[in-house]
């Protein structure tokens, strides 16, 4: 039997015996996966996409339906080209940066949708 990524994930981030060095690893790598695929279109002046300020990312309600979108619509015209994990990271890195989620926490696919997006 085949275990899902997030669950390969979860065991990872919860064995680790520091989870806020944990959540600070998939914030890490969800920064360098935006700054890799996604900053070009949302950090710039005229950029295809708007800027992912706090505003915009709550119009997806929660960080389970930011993921959703994301994964299936991003990078722009490309979606579901990124990993499953760097979609995670990715949604952990920006819902942490808005605050949104304590950065302390690992996000897991399973509890995003718990993670409201509203100011």
């Amino acid at each position: 039997m085949r275990i899902p990524y997030v669950a390969v994930a979860a065991l990872l981030f919860w064995g680790c015996e520091d989870p806020a060095a944990a959540a600070r690893e998939q914030q890490a790598q969800g920064r360098l996966a935006y700054e890799t695929y996604c900053a070009s279109c949302h950090e710039i002046d005229q950029g295809i996409g708007p800027r992912l300020k706090n505003e915009v990312l709550a119009s997806r309600m929660d960080a389970g339906s930011l993921l959703q979108y994301t994964r299936r619509n991003m990078p722009y015209q490309a979606g579901n080209t990124l990993t499953p994990g760097q979609y995670l990271d990715i949604t952990a890195y920006l819902v942490a940066r808005g605050g949104f989620m304590d950065s302390t926490r690992v996000l897991l696919e399973t509890d995003a949708a718990s993670i409201r997006l509203a100011q």
